[in-house]
């Protein structure tokens, strides 16, 4: 697991009735996924990953169903590019609630149409409550659900039904979205918004490569080993997507896309992918029934585009292939071989690692987040705490303390600054009072061991 994942599954295995729920109100993102998870807590990383696998593959039948409501070979061409997206794949495996966040999202689409077609108790209730668990699981949420509502409420010549669904929506949810709020800058410090992130949204969505689940490079073509791959998919996507526009799904996918990104653009919001990942089933829906509506070709473009998804399993860029480089269990193994009596762990505190590596015993330090403030002036005192004649080792997150130099008159994040200090001053102080180094880097991590002589 790395850090989001280790974040999921320390709520979850937090005691209910010690500490859980304000675990939760720590966070900056919607309680139901920590609910969800909670019951899995104390299995293997395979089980938490299951529970995402679950809704992925749940959500292949609800794409169809709402295809089917067009016509039967709209549905199944949704179910099958529902099947094959490596966006999907990749999300249906990670310990975070995007796999839930789509099932949901592909619900409230299903039940957009249907109460839209038939205006019934139960296609309403469907429709209200997949909002609503789309509301509990991800705080972006807010912006679909509005914009659906403030649709469906058009169609249906309602108007004051929203303006009274907005206002409960307010005054229930007031408290956790407050501190959901309160907490979402904090969280958002280190993306910087380009403009290659829009292209970057289609790209992920359609293409086998993912580029932007974490930050995008500030050029599209980054790689020109990848460019098929990232172009062709892409493309076909499109056509499809542009042939089968519906302008009232329209209206709720360019709505909570033009939102984003005008927060983004002001630097309120870091803009990836995954962040939108409501909009994806609408995506899908318009590109199965543009490739319905151009026949043959949209056949025939159809088996090129499944055929892009299933032949990249066989590359190394595949998605079930790509290991995040901040995984935690990376130096848990690093520090099970060097077996050091002391660790200093910077950025992250040791808690982090424990489900990875023996700790039992062991001196832990660090200097991480929440407690920089006190190693401002010298971080490398922390070295002190170590006796004399025992062995250390020092954690460093490299993709936060990268910088050997601070540039002058770029807006550098603090954190960045912060570690990247911090990473100077123990490299220092190793040199000058340790022995016996050994420099274990892999993914993004740097391990310093040494022995302590003075």
């Amino acid at each position: 697991m790395w850090n989001d994942e280790y974040v999921s599954w320390y709520i979850a295995s937090t005691p209910i009735f010690d500490g859980f729920w304000h675990e939760i109100l720590k966070q900056c993102h919607m309680p139901l996924y920590y609910i969800y998870l909670k019951p899995f807590a104390h299995f293997s990383d395979t089980i938490l990953r299951l529970t995402s696998v679950l809704p992925g593959v749940i959500s292949i039948p609800v794409m169809y169903i709402a295809g089917k409501e067009y016509s039967k070979k709209a549905g199944y061409f949704a179910a099958l590019i529902t099947s094959v997206l490596s966006f999907l794949v990749y999300y249906s495996q990670e310990v975070r609630f995007y796999s839930l966040l789509f099932l949901f999202s592909a619900l409230a689409l299903l039940f957009t149409i249907k109460y839209l077609k038939v205006d019934s108790k139960l296609n309403l209730a469907g429709y209200l409550v997949s909002l609503g668990l789309i509301l509990f699981t991800h705080i972006i949420g807010v912006i679909y659900v509005f914009l659906s509502l403030l649709y469906v409420s058009y169609k249906k010549k309602k108007l004051p039904v929203f303006i009274v669904s907005v206002l409960i929506i307010i005054i229930f949810l007031s408290p956790v979205l407050n501190n959901v709020l309160r907490m979402l800058p904090a969280s958002q410090w280190w993306g910087q918004f380009s403009y290659t992130n829009i292209l970057f949204l289609f790209s992920d969505y359609f293409s086998p490569i993912l580029t932007n689940n974490v930050t995008a490079p500030p050029v599209f073509f980054y790689d020109k080993s990848l460019v098929l791959w990232l172009v062709v998919p892409s493309l076909i996507g499109l056509a499809g997507m542009i042939g089968g526009l519906k302008k009232g799904l329209f209206f709720v996918f360019a709505g909570t896309a033009g939102v984003m990104l005008i927060l983004a653009a002001f630097g309120k919001l870091v803009f990836i992918t995954k962040y939108s990942i409501e909009i994806l089933p609408i995506l899908i829906l318009f590109t199965a029934l543009g490739f319905v509506r151009f026949k043959k070709t949209g056949i025939v473009l159809l088996a090129m585009f499944v055929s892009f998804h299933l032949a990249s399993v066989l590359t190394p860029n595949y998605v079930t292939k790509l290991k995040r480089n901040e995984g935690h269990k990376i130096v848990g193994d690093i520090l099970n071989a060097r077996n050091p009596q002391n660790i200093v762990f910077t950025y992250y505190e040791p808690d982090r690692f424990l489900r990875y590596t023996n700790a039992a015993g062991k001196n832990l330090l660090y200097i991480s987040k929440s407690n920089r403030h006190l190693y401002k002036d010298n971080p490398a005192e922390i070295l002190a705490e170590i006796p004399s004649g025992e062995s250390v080792s020092v954690v460093f997150l490299d993709s936060v303390s990268f910088f050997d130099e601070i540039p002058e008159g770029v807006n550098v994040p603090e954190m960045f600054v912060t570690f990247s200090n911090v990473k100077k001053s123990l490299i220092k102080a190793l040199d000058s009072d340790f022995k016996d180094f050994k420099v274990d880097k892999a993914g993004y991590w740097t391990v310093i061991s040494g022995v302590k002589y003075k």
